[in-house]
């Protein structure tokens, strides 16, 4: 296309990444020519289409300057649509360039400003890349000229510059600029933060991650270059994960203060403020969705009021304030509920409740139809079918729960708990013919001399048949049961362990004899609550009965085998020498079976009772 134009007798070798008025910049000077747009004019060539990549212009300069066309165009900004460029593989919108304000790498220019070492790559035009590839140090601004023309000539521009030193970046802050580079030269890739236009992934990670580096406080206009990188970094590091990330994130910077400590502008301020300020370009659209639906999700925004452009559609989540002026609960009845369900806790300077989090609406509004629905003891009680003071036992016994669980509350009860109670005792009705004779429940504690909490406790652990006499909607006072039943309940033996009692029953002795067994260890013990009292108390094991009834004989039973009376045969055994255990004088004597010296039988000891 270019054939018919010459190459220049003067020539710079093309330096890898450089743009093309750089390049036009220092064949400028190479062919003593001050300025660039001075050599264009010269030369034919359109200075202001080849600063923005006019692809004719670029192939002109590259054809007087004998590089490779291709190579210089792929490194130049091409201005292909209002507003858009291209850069390598990328199409990027003209405010991810500060084109107005050139700046270079001062190792580079550390061995001089001569022409072959002031190339200025066209990767420098963008404002999220602040290095040099080659020295790994940060860019630095160029002093600008009053000719607004001389903007792109890189040559002009040096003239005025100060040599500084040079100030190495940290690798580890540098993976933002390292994935910009890569979109550039092989394109955006998968993944969402792909899918988003360059100057918004861009700008986005900067923005986001200036939030978790600096806080919400930050100023922008105060952040230097490399803390810039590394608050690139910091947001790439979530926004590469996605939007879940994104929205996880901000939950985390959102609990790191109190709840209703502030609201969501002072816990993403310099963020949100900047999210604002691009409300004018759509293709941020995508992070104004996913902010504006997380503070509606997560903040108690009233419904119509207006985030980031677009009103609420409804409330989402309430504070204690905005639940009482919308459903008039107070925060004392809310947040002890709350509290049950791990969504508030009390204070720990004062009596007051606080939230761990916003409440949901739908829980709220729960909450409030409970509230409402809610009954006193006497009310409770009537619904039953028990009195008030037996309501109380009922409660403390935890066979139906208080809604306000805290041991100073008011006892108020909902209906559903006591449906529920009631529903377990009809649950145990038979339908089949009722043996007789049958009792009420108060009847059978009366019996049993047992408080009728704790007969109602044993009735549904046990699972007691109940009968109701095909009452489909039976109250508590409507139940019989058999009081052999009960009493078995009761007796039975729990966690392998009788009660002393029964112990002394099977072995034919006292009670007083079985508890000095235990005290001395001959008998084992186990600590169980009591199905009748519920209290804690010392158990015999079954086990130990056995081993002591094939070890042990008491003197009625070595008298019974001999025919003697009991007192001969203790007379008797103590002239022989055996002394019976050491109990109390007052419990039962006892022998151990290998010491007794004169047994009429070599029988098998007697199994116990």
């Amino acid at each position: 296309m270019f054939s018919k134009l010459k190459k220049l007798p003067l020539t710079v070798n093309l330096v890898p990444g450089e743009s093309a008025t750089s390049l036009g910049s220092r064949l400028a000077r190479r062919n003593g020519v001050q300025r660039l747009i001075t050599f264009c004019s010269d030369v034919g060539i359109d200075y202001f289409a080849l600063a923005n990549g006019d692809p004719q212009e670029v192939g002109r300069l590259a054809a007087l300057g004998g590089v490779d066309n291709a190579c210089l165009q792929m490194n130049t900004p091409q201005l292909n649509e209002p507003g858009w460029f291209r850069l390598g593989e990328e199409r990027i919108k003209f405010t991810a360039f500060s084109r107005t304000s050139l700046r270079s790498c001062p190792a580079c220019l550390a061995a001089g400003r001569h022409v072959d070492h002031a190339a200025h790559h066209g990767l420098w035009q963008l404002t999220s890349v602040r290095i040099c590839a080659v020295h790994g140090c940060y860019l630095v601004p160029l002093p600008p000229r009053q000719n607004g023309n001389d903007t792109f000539d890189i040559m002009r521009m040096l003239e005025e510059y100060v040599p500084v030193e040079p100030a190495p970046a940290r690798t580890d802050d540098l993976e933002l600029e390292r994935y910009l580079r890569q979109r550039v030269q092989t394109g955006a890739g998968d993944g969402w933060l792909g899918s988003l236009p360059f100057h918004v992934a861009a700008q986005t990670c900067e923005g986001f991650g200036l939030l978790l580096t600096h806080g919400a406080d930050a100023k922008r206009d105060l952040v230097a270059p490399a803390e810039w990188a590394a608050a690139g970094t910091a947001g790439l590091r979530v926004l590469r994960e996605g939007p879940d990330a994104f929205r996880a994130k901000l939950k985390v910077i959102q609990m790191a203060q109190p709840i209703d400590a502030t609201l969501y502008r002072t816990r993403f301020r310099v963020f949100f403020e900047w999210l604002r300020y691009r409300d004018d370009d759509p293709d941020f659209d995508v992070i104004r969705d996913i902010v504006r639906d997380f503070v509606f999700q997560n903040f108690p925004i009233a419904e119509g009021q207006v985030v980031l452009g677009q009103p609420c559609p409804e409330q989402y989540v309430h504070s204690f304030a905005t639940a009482r002026s919308t459903f008039g609960i107070s925060s004392w009845q809310l947040g002890r509920r709350l509290a049950a369900i791990s969504l508030a806790q009390r204070s720990s300077v004062s009596k007051r409740f606080v939230l761990c989090d916003y409440a949901p609406a739908d829980v709220v509004r729960d909450i409030v139809t409970e509230v409402d629905a809610l009954l006193n003891a006497t009310e409770a009680a009537k619904q039953v079918g028990i009195d008030r003071i037996m309501m109380t036992k009922f409660t403390a016994r935890g066979l139906i729960p208080k809604y306000y669980a805290e041991h100073n509350s008011t006892p108020l009860y909902h209906p559903r708990d006591l449906a529920q109670f009631l529903a377990k005792l009809r649950a145990l009705a038979a339908q089949d013919a009722a043996p007789q004779p049958l009792l009420d429940i108060p009847e059978a504690s009366r019996r049993l001399s047992v408080p009728m909490d704790r007969v109602t406790q044993v009735i549904l652990e046990n699972r007691i048949r109940l009968y109701a006499g095909g009452a489909p909607q039976a109250r508590f006072r409507d139940f019989r049961l058999s009081l052999d039943a009960l009493r078995e309940a009761f007796s039975g033996e729990q966690e392998g362990a009788v009660r002393p009692a029964e112990a002394a029953k099977r072995l034919q002795v006292s009670v007083r004899t079985v508890r000095g067994l235990l005290d001395q260890g001959i008998l084992e013990s186990r600590l169980v609550k009591e199905r009748r009292s519920a209290r804690s108390r010392r158990y015999v094991l079954s086990r130990s009965i056995e081993e002591f009834a094939g070890e042990y004989i008491t003197v009625s039973d070595l008298a019974a085998q001999s025919g003697r009376l009991p007192g001969a045969e203790a007379v008797l055994q103590g002239d022989r020498g055996v002394q019976p255990l050491a109990l109390d004088s007052r419990c039962n004597t006892i022998y151990r079976r290998s010491e007794v010296c004169d047994q009429v039988t070599e029988e098998k000891p007697p199994r116990c009772v």
